[in-house]
């Protein structure tokens, strides 16, 4: 199997969670439900794929917070007004352990990490709670995946992780 089938997948999840610019990046928590899937079937090996979408989650976060440090809060208007308050919104309630959940919510893996940054957040206290957001969000999805892929039918297994991707754009919905 090629090197890209596991390089691609780990830029995706970089440039989804690194760059909050608007940049519209196909992946999270399908990808890595279908990537876990495919691994549970036997069509993909757990290493490299593991390491290498920790890797692209963990970086992508280093990029977010570090341009959020850069670039400061006048960049903050940038992102969607309702994203803003959203991502306020979990980050007073939970504080900075905001980042174990911010890569579970679609827009909140984007926003909090350039959030934090831009408050001034220190380095080493992010860097090991990205670390287990990252860990948690990609291992989590993946194996949760794998797992269902070893056990159930093609024809079960992907109709329910569809349903699985699917429901944060129905919670949307009513939101």
């Amino acid at each position: 199997m090629s090197p890209w089938t596991y390089l691609l997948p780990a830029l995706l999840l970089f440039l989804e969670v690194g760059f909050p610019f608007g940049l519209l990046v196909p992946g999270g928590d399908t990808l890595l439900l279908a990537l876990g899937a495919l691994a549970g079937e036997g069509k993909l090996s757990l290493f490299p794929l593991l390491p290498l979408l920790f890797l692209g989650s963990y970086l992508g976060h280093g990029v977010g917070f570090g341009l959020g440090r850069a670039l400061g809060s006048q960049t903050l208007k940038r992102f969607p007004k309702r994203l803003q308050e959203r991502a306020m919104r979990l980050l007073s309630r939970f504080g900075p352990s905001a980042l174990l959940l911010a890569p579970f919510v679609p827009g909140m893996r984007t926003a909090v990490p350039f959030l934090l940054g831009a408050l001034g957040f220190p380095w080493f206290p992010y860097l090991l709670l990205a670390a287990l957001g990252s860990l948690l969000w990609t291992q989590g999805l993946v194996l949760f995946a794998y797992f269902l892929g070893e056990r159930l039918p093609a024809w079960l297994l992907w109709p329910i992780l569809l349903l699985l991707a699917l429901l944060p754009l129905l919670r949307r919905e009513k939101a």
